[in-house]
């Protein structure tokens, strides 16, 4: 059916995003940790490459999170499949790809919510009118060393929120029969895909 196919297309060009995005953020995480390891060698500590090896980190999670669900290889459901047979895993992917899907579009109603670019647009893009008739401080909140906006970090969010999403519903549609499976699991090994 071809909007599943569509939809297959999609998730695969999120995958293709989300694997660069995660290999840079590993690098970035290595440089920054590793060039604070040689400063300190000579008594001195940059917190800049702490806290952006902090942030690297986070945002890798979340694109990794979604890779892995694509993939099917979080840890905890993966045990429960190998333990189990037949049917009752069909039943339990079946499962898993329906509360993925829900939780993934319950937290893009949330990120809109939150981020309320409608409020933003009310406001006329006015940071300061929107935060005075919102209280939402979203958009000025900084980081505590290099003082930049949170924000930019925080779109890690929707993106996770739309990958899961996209991911969880190819996922639900290869476990419902409506397009052909792809198992991932092996692109993802190391040294492989």
């Amino acid at each position: 059916m071809l909007p599943f196919r569509l939809l297959r297309a999609l998730s695969d060009g999120l995958i293709r995003i989300d694997r660069l995005l995660l290999m840079l953020l590993i690098a970035g995480i290595a440089f920054f940790v590793l060039i604070n390891v040689g400063f300190r060698m000579f008594r001195i500590t940059l917190a800049w490459a702490d806290e952006l090896a902090k942030l690297s980190m986070i945002l890798a999670a979340f694109s990794g999170a979604s890779l892995m669900l694509r993939a099917r290889i979080d840890p905890a459901v993966k045990i429960l499949q190998e333990m189990l047979r037949g049917p009752v895993v069909r039943a339990l992917r079946i499962l898993v790809s329906l509360v993925a899907s829900a939780f993934g579009i319950i937290l893009i109603w949330l990120c809109i919510r939150w981020l309320d670019p409608v409020g933003l647009w009310a406001a006329g893009f006015d940071i300061d009118t929107f935060q005075f008739t919102t209280f939402n401080f979203v958009y000025t909140d900084v980081t505590p060393i290099l003082q930049w906006r949170f924000i930019w970090f925080y779109l890690i969010m929707p993106w996770f929120a739309f990958t899961i999403t996209v991911h969880a519903l190819t996922n639900l549609a290869e476990d419902l029969g409506l397009i052909d499976p792809r198992p991932l699991a092996q692109e993802f090994r190391p040294g492989e895909g």
